[in-house]
This record gives structure tokens, C-alpha cells and sequence, in this order.
């Protein structure tokens, strides 16, 4: 009877011995994630510029990334008329909103004889092609200033500019035409902002001898 309690001792001993010591299987799955990684998007807003005039009397300096484009006109005359084009790239893969910056200014570049002799002419130093020199706008082939029939005075143009606010999407273009006429009878253009001939006196095409008008421009795209 002894003997029997004590195998049975030993067998409980050795089931403990076992559970105690971790001897046990299980089963297991192991997955990973690696490379996650985050990369900004991008603007990019690529200007180019061009232009049309009178020949002889116009360069164009294209621009691009980060370069200046610009059309210079001289010499101009009443009857000459011309445009200038800006076309705007968004190379970047974010969506962006481009704003005008704009700045006109205008410049008695210089009074001879004749343009004094004019009645009305500008003494004040800043010219008269803010009056007699006609300008309208197109954005994408729509006027936004202007239309196909009138232009109107160059003093209404920097309003205008400065008040765009346009979506310009990755990948997307907006494209800005210029354009401006000096009128054959200058004087008789008159400041409702309809230019054409009007009273024929030619001394009065005088006015704007040697005036100056400069176009300062900055684009700038925003993320939407």
C-alpha cells in the first residue's frame, strides 16, 4: 500500500516538473510595414511672355522659371496698336490659386515744342497715355476688360489686374492677353473709352510725344 502512494507521488512531481519548466507549443504569424514615407506636393508656377507690335519696334524677352519676361515697345505712334501674352503653367501637383499684383505708372518721359503746343497737355509729370492710349484684357479668350469693338483708357487696366483671383490646378494653364491700340486721331479718342478718330486736328495727335508708360506685374500661386 506504501509503495503505491508513493509512485503516485512521483507521477504528480513530474507533471508539475513539466508545467513548470514552459515545455508547450503554440501557434504564430509575423507581418511588416516598412517604407512609409511622406513626400510634400509641389507649386510651380512657370510664366512665359509674348508680344506682337509694330515691326521693328517691340522685343520680347520670354522669361520662365524664375526669370523675368518682359515686351518693350518704342518709337510708337498713333495708329500702332500691339499685345502682350502671358501664359501661366501650374507644373506642380497640387492645386493653387493664382492673384495679380500690378503697378501702372505713367511718365511725361521728356515735353518738346509740340507736345506743349497741345491745349490740355499733362504738366503734371506723368505724361497722358493714361488717357489716350487704349488697352483691354482677355483671360483665356474672354475679355475682362474691354471688348472686341471698344478699348478703353490704360488707366483702368492695374484695377482690374489686381482684383483676379483664379483657381489654376496642377497641370492647369491661365493665359492673360494685353492688348492696346494708341488711336489714328489721338486727341478726339476722347475719356468715355471708346478710341477712334474724332475732331482730326493733327497737333492734337502731339500729346502724347516722348510719354511713357511702364506695366509691373507679379504673379503669385497659392495652394487652394
Amino acid at each position: 500500500m506504501k509503495r503505491k502512494v508513493l509512485v503516485s507521488v512521483m507521477f504528480i512531481a513530474l507533471a508539475g516538473a513539466l508545467i513548470g519548466g514552459g515545455i508547450y507549443a503554440y501557434f504564430s504569424d509575423t507581418e511588416t510595414s516598412t517604407g512609409n514615407t511622406f513626400t510634400a506636393g509641389t507649386l510651380n508656377l512657370v510664366p512665359s511672355t509674348d508680344g506682337t507690335g509694330p515691326g521693328g519696334k517691340y522685343t520680347v524677352t520670354a522669361g520662365g522659371d524664375g526669370v523675368n519676361g518682359k515686351v518693350v515697345f518704342t518709337k510708337l505712334a498713333p495708329g500702332d496698336s500691339g499685345s502682350i501674352t502671358w501664359t501661366l503653367d501650374n507644373n506642380g501637383n497640387l492645386d493653387g490659386t493664382l492673384t495679380i499684383a500690378s503697378n501702372v505708372t505713367f511718365e511725361e518721359n521728356g515735353s518738346n515744342e509740340p507736345e506743349s503746343a497741345v491745349s490740355g497737355n499733362n504738366g503734371g509729370g506723368d505724361g497722358d497715355l493714361d488717357e489716350y492710349m487704349g488697352v483691354r484684357l482677355k483671360r483665356n479668350g474672354t475679355y475682362i476688360l474691354g471688348d472686341a469693338s471698344n478699348y478703353v483708357p490704360f488707366s483702368g487696366l492695374e484695377a482690374v489686374l489686381d482684383a483676379e483671383s483664379r483657381s489654376l490646378t496642377a497641370s492647369g494653364t491661365l493665359t492673360y492677353v494685353l492688348e492696346w491700340e494708341i488711336a489714328n486721331d489721338v486727341k478726339g479718342a476722347g475719356t468715355d473709352g471708346e478710341f477712334g478718330t474724332g475732331d482730326d486736328t493733327q497737333i492734337d495727335d502731339n500729346i502724347i510725344q516722348s510719354d511713357k508708360a511702364t506695366l509691373d506685374i507679379t504673379f503669385t500661386l497659392d495652394q487652394a
